[in-house]
């Protein structure tokens, strides 16, 4: 759905129309079509997002994950909506009707308000004005988040109040944030000391899905932002300042990121359009600490707790033009994406509605009869299902390569598989076999997007299973959490059905959520009864990885998922349950009357590593070129892993000016992937740069939970260079510093997770087999031999000791007195030390864990035990660990 077309730009840009719109792109409606079938309800809307002008809108809207069908007008509600589903959540878009200022803005909040029942969060996201000064380096395309300051509550009405001899006193009070927005917000922030923010990522994301909206919303150039010293004043007849007396500019220090910054603190509002430096300061220096100026959040903000996000467009002063007003609304866009993340989408349940109101009416009664349920009953429940990394296997899958895997959706099998015709010869299901490393997952990943976007009318859930994760991660009870996690999402219906049935099984779902465990057998009856609550809605599971599960739960959720579906087929035909899984051949699952699709010899596959090798490998376009693309693609025997491993090995040969040897490298390199891994492990490998490999490899087979790049960067100090560990600089020790580390000291091996937490991990479960099950490290380490898993762990508690005899006095004294587990100075300190020095938290608690394992491998522990410094450890571990 489109709003109203409007007339002005924004960010004090005069009403008088002197500064002309930017440019708009000619864009189309979306390429993802709209639900057919499905409609959400006006109730289940929990935020809303306000824009005043419709670039602003715009970016907001294409940034959206999924559109939602417009819903019927309301009586006497004359906005326009744009609907639909942002990091989780459903969001309602408003944008103002072709005028601009408070009240405006107060107008279209109140009928929203009034449509929308249960908006909880709202957010005020655009362009503005930006306040630099010498304690706020604020740059255009910066990005500015109201936040409480002081006595203000993060916006601050400028233009209403007095002067007195005291001074400037203003009048009103505004709502501060929502506490759940300003902890968000503090959650972001926290991140964000260690890491880039990811508003560039998403504004990528957004012009590649509409590659129209590249030339709108792209970043302008550097040398166009300049600020001009505070007596200055545009004399030119013209939209821009550059040509403007260069003498007048204030000279700033070039920035290491053309990124976006993210400034926190007070916005000034009002009715007036701020085009004056002097008076932009002069407001600064009256009421406080201002980072922004704009027009609208004074309408909004003293009726309703609004957090305002703005994007700087430019400096509030008379050399403002246009230029960056579309990329500030975008990155305000991506900013207000970013911190929805960080709001748990359980808080604010989808709901998926029915063909009309009646029918919500009767389905609802038909699956829970008389609502009984508390509020923060329904809370609890998706607090108990939900778990951290629960889709981080998924998450770090990297996209389809273009022109790949769309082979799959014309596969007679797959079509087959949907078609309800056809259903007494699958009854629902679909096996994908393939070898190690043939690129399943990815598929699976294709497969599920696809479906998403595609099929409106079904509900479709996910999950992949990671043998390299949590223990919920790798297990049949993690995935049935997951499933039904994801069910109550999409069907909010369901969550009367599962209150009603953890009473039916004696589970106090009022007690706290640490005590509510749950068994494999009290799982499989939530998600039977969930999915015969459905009524004629279709669902979709995709099943990832099950081969990284233990064949014992495969089996046994395997037999489970038929008898769910042989009891549906006894009830009626409206319940269509169905479930694609994804393995190696072995271990061999029988499954009766199901789909197989075998990926070796697929054509559609064989064609997608051909697409693959002629966009990666860098070669040139000589005939002895097309030679290796050829031998490649048919040493490859279908096996993705490897031939994406062979380009890279082969591209760097070919950028060392080794040209005329690539095809006798190409023929030395083993053809079988675990071989592969054995020659990239053994290749070019000194005794140091062995022993690092060695380290690397040990940390991510043995540590015992993944570690965050951060800790793996000091675990690997804390062996190879255990006199240089210090305090973490984090300006120093970039995230792109320890990405680099990784890379280089695991061989490409090992990589970053792109999860919500990153950790740490191989780039394929091949990797860990190849180690481990065919015996790969007592093959390359034989001077390990047989005790590698015994020293390995020896080693990893030697790193855990170096690493806790760090001087810590600047945050610790011996002979201070332990403040209270639960004050704010011992939460305080705990944190400092942590994000001081990552590795100590993993140090202090497994440092024992590893000399146990040891032990267990017959590698004695009573010298260490004898000489271990217990006092340090006690301090340690009571004063900043034990009361997470």
């Amino acid at each position: 759905m489109i709003t109203r077309p409007r007339k002005h730009p924004r960010s004090n840009s005069s009403p008088d129309g002197e500064d002309r719109a930017p440019k708009r792109p000619a864009y189309s409606e979306p390429t993802v079509a709209l639900p057919n079938g499905i409609q959400h309800d006006y109730a289940d809307y929990t935020v809303a997002i306000m824009c005043a002008l419709d670039f602003e809108m715009s970016a907001v809207r294409w940034m959206l994950d999924r559109q939602h069908h417009p819903l019927a007008e309301k009586e006497g509600d004359r906005n326009l909506y744009v609907l639909g589903e942002l990091s989780g959540h459903n969001v309602v878009i408003a944008c103002l009707p072709g005028t601009q200022g408070k009240s405006a803005a107060a107008h279209v909040a109140a009928d929203l308000e009034r449509t929308f029942p249960r908006v909880q969060y709202r957010l005020l996201v655009g362009i503005g004005g930006g306040v630099p000064s010498d304690k706020h380096d604020i740059r255009l395309g910066d990005v500015v988040v109201s936040m409480p300051d002081g006595q203000y509550g993060g916006v601050v009405q400028y233009d209403l109040g007095k002067d007195t001899e005291d001074g400037f006193n203003l009048k009103g009070s505004l709502h501060p944030p929502p506490r759940m927005l300003t902890n968000a917000v503090g959650l972001m922030k926290s991140d964000h000391y260690a890491k880039q923010n990811r508003i560039p990522e998403f504004i990528s994301e957004m012009t590649r899905r509409e590659p129209n909206l590249l030339s709108f919303y792209q970043r302008p150039s550097a040398d166009s932002d300049i600020l001009f010293r505070s007596g200055s004043q545009q004399t030119l007849d013209q939209d821009t300042c550059a040509q403007s007396n260069q003498s007048e500019t204030v000279l700033r220090n070039s920035r290491l990121s053309s990124g976006p910054k993210i400034y926190y603190g007070l916005i000034a509002s009002g009715d007036r359009v701020l085009k004056s430096a002097h008076k932009r300061d002069s407001i600064r220096d009256k009421i406080g600490d201002i980072l922004c100026f704009e027009m609208e959040a004074c309408g909004l903000v003293t009726e309703l707790p609004y957090m305002v996000i703005r994007g700087i467009s430019d400096y509030a002063d008379s050399h403002k033009n246009d230029q960056w007003q579309p990329y500030a609304a975008a990155v305000a866009a991506g900013c207000a994406k970013e911190l929805l993340s960080y709001l748990h989408v359980h808080t604010t349940p989808a709901t998926l509605s029915l063909d009309s109101e009646e029918d919500v009416t009767a389905s609802r009664r038909s699956i829970s009869g008389a609502v009984k349920f508390t509020e923060e009953q329904r809370q609890k429940l998706f607090e108990s299902l939900d778990f951290d990394q629960f889709n981080a296997r998924q998450k770090t899958i990297k996209l389809a390569h273009k022109k790949t895997c769309r082979w799959l959706l014309g596969r007679e099998e797959y079509r087959n598989w949907f078609d309800v015709t056809k259903r007494e010869d699958h009854h629902g299901f679909l096996w994908i076999k393939g070898k190690p490393g043939t690129g399943k997952s990815t598929i699976m990943n294709f497969a599920h997007i696809e479906a998403k976007r595609k099929m409106k009318d079904k509900i479709v859930i996910s999950f992949f299973f990671n043998a390299r994760g949590t223990d919920l991660e790798k297990s049949t009870i993690g995935m049935y959490q997951s499933l039904l996690l994801q069910l109550l999402q999409n069907f909010s219906g369901l969550q009367e059905v599962l209150l009603g049935c953890l009473e039916t099984l004696g589970m106090n779902i009022s007690t706290s959520v640490e005590h509510l465990r749950f068994t494999i057998d009290s799982l499989k009856y939530l998600f039977r009864e969930a999915v015969h609550s459905l009524d004629h809605h279709s669902l979709v599971c995709f099943i990832d990885a099950l081969d990284e599960c233990s064949e014992e739960e495969v089996r046994d959720m395997i037999s489970f998922f038929q008898e769910v579906n042989e009891c549906g087929d006894n009830v009626g035909e409206s319940l269509h349950f169905q479930v694609c899984f994804s393995s190696r051949h072995y271990p061999h699952i029988s499954i009766d009357r199901g789909l197989s699709l075998i990926l070796e010899g697929q054509e559609g596959h064989n064609q997608d590593i051909a697409n693959y090798i002629i966009d990666k490998l860098k070669i040139g376009k000589s005939k002895a070129a097309q030679d290796i693309r050829d031998l490649l693609q048919e040493k490859a025997s279908g096996v993705f892993m490897w031939v994406v491993l062979v380009v890279d090995i082969l591209n760097k040969e070919y950028d060392r000016g080794r040209i005329m040897g690539l095809r006798n490298k190409l023929r030395d390199i083993p053809s079988d992937l675990h071989e592969l891994f054995r020659d990239i492990i053994s290749r070019d490998s000194n005794g140091g740069d062995k022993d690092v490999l060695l380290l690397c490899i040990q940390w991510v087979l043995f540590a015992r939970q993944p570690l965050t790049p951060e800790q793996f960067y000091f675990a690997m100090h804390s062996g190879i260079a255990p006199e240089s560990l210090c305090e973490w600089d984090a300006e120093e020790i970039t995230q792109d510093v320890i990405k680099r580390f990784i890379l280089d000291s695991s061989k490409g091996l090992a990589e970053t997770t792109r999860s919500k937490n990153p950790t740490v991990q191989f780039i394929h479960e091949s990797v860990v087999d190849f180690l481990l099950k065919k015996n790969g490290f007592a093959e390359i380490w034989g001077d390990i031999g047989t005790s590698f898993r015994g020293l390995s762990h020896e080693r990893l508690k030697s790193c855990c000791v170096n690493y806790m005899n760090i001087d810590l006095s600047a945050y610790i004294q011996p002979d201070t007195e332990i403040p209270e587990a639960s004050s704010k100075e011992a939460k305080t300190l705990r944190e400092s030390v942590i994000r001081a020095f990552p590795l100590m938290e993993y140090a202090t608690y497994n440092v024992l864990y590893h000399s146990d394992c040891a032990e267990e491998m017959g590698i004695t522990q009573g010298e260490f035990l004898q000489n271990f410094h217990m006092s340090r450890w006690v301090v340690l571990d009571n004063r900043e660990f034990i009361h997470k």
